[in-house]
């Protein structure tokens, strides 16, 4: 053999070698020898949004809920002495005297129409039993004058679910008449009367703390009988006065 033939093998071998080197080197896939720059581009937006937390919908957990005051979803009913402390389940609707202006040293007629609220009654005026607590009327306020006499109406007689027997009551809307005393030493002009209702409120199903409710009427005194005017008015007729 020729030396140049032996020259020619040698670096043969040697690029053989070299091209296996490098190979060994960088080695490609098929797969991403066939894959296009946008292939790669998707596949690093796939990469990030992987790399996040998948967003799930809200659960109910997650979610603010509504909770029940402590004791139970209803409201505690509130005990007896609670209820209707500051309310008026009565009130005095109008008052009228039968003399504008009164004199001093007589008698007048006072008419107070009561109203009731819906569902509730009072005790009659005398009660079923003594230990009941009536509605009484009165006056109050102006010095000199007094209650002689007090008329109240007839009462419904009503049973209620707590008792077997029937009570006598007032329901509604009603009338009580007053006799009125003027002293003889009352001052002559302008005074304000007081006029006052004391009851006790029921229901179906319990009674209620007894109230009181009240009313200012101004009347007009004079010296001499004979200056005090009569006066008519339907609530007076309907008053329980003796006829």
């Amino acid at each position: 053999m020729s030396a140049s033939r032996i020259l020619f093998s040698s670096l043969a071998v040697v690029t053989a070698a070299s091209a296996l080197f490098l190979l060994a080197l960088s080695p490609v896939s098929s797969n991403e020898a066939e894959r296009s720059p946008a292939d790669g581009d998707a596949a690093a937006r796939s990469s990030a949004i992987g790399d996040r937390a998948p967003r799930s919908a809200p659960s109910e957990r997650s979610l603010p809920r509504l909770t029940a005051p402590p004791g139970g979803s209803a409201a505690r009913k509130p005990s007896v002495g609670q209820l209707l402390r500051t309310t008026e389940r009565a009130s005095i609707l109008q008052a009228v005297v039968d003399h504008e202006p009164m004199a001093r040293g007589t008698t007048v007629r006072l008419a107070i129409e009561v109203e009731v609220v819906a569902g509730m009654h009072v005790n009659a005026n005398p009660p079923s039993h003594e230990w009941l607590i009536p509605v009484e009327a009165s006056v109050a306020g102006a010095d000199g004058i007094r209650v002689l006499e007090a008329f109240y109406p007839e009462a419904q007689n009503r049973k209620f679910p707590y008792s077997e027997e029937p009570f006598l009551v007032y329901e509604g809307t009603f009338v009580i008449g007053l006799t009125l005393a003027a002293d003889a030493g009352i001052p002559a002009g302008g005074h304000r009367l007081e006029v006052v209702l004391d009851y006790q409120a029921c229901n179906d199903e319990a009674c209620f703390a007894p109230a009181t409710t009240s009313s200012e009427l101004r009347v007009m005194v004079v010296a001499d009988p004979a200056d005090a005017m009569e006066i008519g008015s339907p609530l007076l007729e309907r008053a329980p006065f003796p006829r």
